[in-house]
């Protein structure tokens, strides 16, 4: 599992946004190797996109993820 550092970096070359420091992102991969942002509030409350078009410049609901030490 990679850690928030490296995530987010590799997120952010790919020119998600927000969500490459959000706590409520998750990566889904295809069986083609293609990869997916999903937002986890979508399943909360209808307003957030469950696949938002990317990248998103603003969102209500970005919280930052922070690493957890070991």
């Amino acid at each position: 599992m990679e850690d928030l550092g490296s995530r987010a970096q590799n997120m952010v070359n790919v020119g998600v946004g927000l969500c490459a420091t959000c706590k409520h992102v998750r990566v889904v991969t295809s069986d083609r190797e293609s990869y997916f942002v999903m937002c986890s509030l979508a399943k909360k409350d209808y307003k957030y996109k469950k696949y938002p078009r990317l990248p998103v410049l603003r969102c209500s609901g970005h919280t930052i993820s922070h690493k957890q030490d070991d």
